[in-house]
């Protein structure tokens, strides 16, 4: 079974973090969720968004290192997913244009999938 970008469906929720800007679910054929995905504020600029952010998968931390637990083999696939929750968290930012000014959170989901581009 091969997997493409068009059966995963991006879900953002926006976060009022002072590092955290995002969390995205990914939904793989409508049945499996992926939790855990995250836009980070970064020093640097993304090098395809120019924006200063940058995209972790669903990881933890043992021994003072982060360990994926989710990891896309297929680097073109990997670069469409982020692209995925880019285009996500960019449609749920410029609806709320407050977001990360506060410290709550913002509780509106929007799935990327259910627009026409």
């Amino acid at each position: 079974m091969t997997i493409t970008i068009n059966d995963i469906t991006a879900k953002i929720k926006l976060l009022k973090s002072e590092t955290i800007l995002a969390q995205a679910t990914l939904v793989l054929f409508d049945v499996w969720k992926e939790h855990g995905w995250k836009v980070l504020r970064s020093d640097r600029l993304h090098p395809k968004f120019q924006e200063p952010i940058w995209f972790q998968a669903p990881s933890y931390k043992f021994l003072g290192k982060w360990n994926e637990i989710v990891f896309i083999d297929n680097s073109k696939l990997f670069d469409e997913v982020i692209e995925k929750i880019y285009d996500a968290y960019c449609l749920a930012r410029s609806k709320n244009p407050n977001q990360g000014k506060e410290d709550e959170i913002v509780t509106e989901e929007v799935n990327i999938d259910d627009i026409n581009l």
